[in-house]
C-alpha cells in the first residue's frame, strides 16, 4: 500500500508541474482466464498432473486519466478461481483434486498510454480470500482456515481503446498476474496443503496465477471527461464523436 501512494503522489506532482486534466471514468469490468497456482513440490512431483481452471471475475472500476499518457485504474472485483489435479497413490489409483476459491480483488493499476489508443498496465493486486473448498476423488470440504485469508501479486498486461464517444468508452486487453505471497495458512502449512494426502521432503509455497482477457466499459464524469474521451485514439472499433 505504500508504494501504492508514493506512484499516486508522483503522478499528482506531474500533473501539476505539466498542467496536465484530470478526469475521472466510472464503469464496469469482466475477465475471464486461466487460474491455478504454482507449488514446486507438485511440479515436481511424479505422482501429481496439473491441470489448469477456468476463473471468472466481474466488478467496477475507476479510472483516473492524468494528461494524455497516463492514468490510475482502480478495480473491484468478485472472482472466481479453480486449480485441478490429480494423484497416483501406491495403489496406482489416480485420484482427482480439485480446489476452489472464491475472492474480492483490488487492483492499483498504473496505465501508459499511447496516441494510437494502445496501452500499457502494471500495478499490484489484493486479493481477499471468501471461501475455499477442496476435494479428493469425490468427498468436498470447506477448508478457509488452510488458506491464507489474503494475498499480494503483480499484475502486468496490455490493451487498447476499442471505441470511444463523449458518453462512454470501451476498452479490451489481456492481463497476466502472479502471487508474490503463500496462498497456504499457518496452519494448513502445519497439515501439509494442499497436498496433505502425501508428505514432502520440505514445505514450498503455493503461489496462485492468473491469466485472461477482459473487457472494460467506462463513463466519463463532467464535461472534461466527456471531451477528452471523445478524442482517444483506437486500436480497433470506430471513434464516435
Amino acid at each position: 500500500m505504500k508504494r501504492i501512494l508514493i506512484l499516486l503522489l508522483t503522478l499528482s506532482g506531474y500533473c501539476s508541474t505539466a498542467n496536465a486534466q484530470v478526469w475521472l471514468e466510472l464503469g464496469v469490468k469482466g475477465m475471464m482466464g486461466i487460474t491455478g497456482f504454482y507449488n514446486k513440490n507438485i511440479v515436481d512431483d511424479s505422482r501429481h498432473d496439473s491441470q489448469f481452471g477456468l476463473g471468472l471475475s466481474v466488478g467496477g472500476v475507476a479510472a483516473i486519466n492524468i494528461g494524455d499518457y497516463h492514468g490510475i485504474n482502480i478495480e473491484v472485483l468478485s472472482a472466481t478461481h479453480h486449480q485441478s489435479m490429480s494423484f497416483r497413490g501406491d495403489d496406482g489409483i489416480n485420484n482427482t483434486i480439485n480446489i476452489e476459491w472464491k475472492s474480492t480483488d483490488a487492483y492499483f493499476m498504473y496505465r501508459w498510454y499511447r496516441d494510437n489508443g494502445a496501452f500499457l498496465e502494471i500495478g499490484p493486486k489484493i486479493t481477499y480470500v471468501n471461501e475455499v473448498q477442496q476435494s479428493f476423488s469425490t468427498d468436498w470440504s470447506k477448508v478457509n482456515d488452510k488458506y491464507a485469508s489474503r494475498y499480494t501479486s503483480a499484475a502486468f498486461g496490455v490493451g487498447g481503446f476499442v471505441t470511444a464517444s463523449p458518453v462512454l468508452t470501451i476498452k479490451t486487453g489481456i492481463r497476466a498476474e502472479y502471487a508474490l505471497t503463500d496462498l497456504i495458512s499457518d496452519q494448513g502449512k502445519m497439515e501439509g496443503y494442499p497436498a496433505y494426502y502425501t508428505t514432502f521432503d520440505s514445505y514450498k509455497e503455493t503461489r496462485p496465477f492468473r491469466a485472461g482477457f477482459y473487457l472494460e466499459v467506462t463513463f466519463g464524469v463532467g464535461g472534461i471527461a466527456k471531451s477528452m474521451c471523445g478524442s482517444r485514439g483506437m486500436i480497433l472499433g470506430t471513434k464516435y464523436n
